[in-house]
């Protein structure tokens, strides 16, 4: 990569210069570009990148081994690692069997909710009553025997009825 690099530059003063940034700053580079990114290829892809940069204002560049230097280079890595790290966050992928699974398993419950609907109608009105206001409404036992003016027993023997016609109702139905 460092011939590439190299291309770029005219000047054989400018290409030793380099060549010792590209050298003493290529590890540190990639460490704070991973630390933000926390994915090593797409942080290669950012030192590479970053490199470019430095390629382009290597005239601001002095002295090599001068912690104004390091700054500075660091600094644009940082750039544009941030710069990739908030693209990504804003045009986040989705693989396509992620997405395709999702909407499958959307289709799916909206099917299967669906189905629980129409057995939970077809319920004489004693079952579909303690159902709806125990799942619907979230009543405890206790307060759906004080609405209805039963025991909190009947009301767990009628939730347990229900759930038994509810399943036998979808078991006929996908016969």
């Amino acid at each position: 990569m460092l011939i590439c690099f190299l291309s770029m530059i005219d000047t054989e003063e400018d290409r030793d210069k380099f060549i010792m940034i590209y050298n003493k700053y290529k590890s540190l580079l990639f460490y704070v570009a991973n630390n933000i990114l926390a994915d090593p290829s797409l942080s290669e892809d950012v030192v590479h990148q970053a490199f470019i940069k430095i390629i382009e204002n290597l005239d601001k560049i002095e002295n090599i081994n001068c912690h104004k230097t390091k700054s500075y280079i660091v600094t644009i890595v940082k750039h544009c690692a941030i710069n990739i790290y908030n693209y990504r966050k804003r045009h986040l992928e989705v693989p396509y069997d992620e997405f395709h699974d999702t909407i499958a398993d959307n289709i799916e419950f909206q099917e299967d909710m669906g189905n629980l609907a129409y057995a939970v109608a077809k319920l004489p009105v004693i079952y579909k009553t303690v159902l709806t206001l125990k799942f619907v409404h979230n009543y405890s036992n206790q307060e759906i025997a004080n609405e209805l003016e039963i025991t909190e027993a009947t009301v767990r023997k009628r939730i347990e009825r229900a759930k038994l016609k509810v399943q036998e109702i979808l078991d006929m139905e996908s016969v």
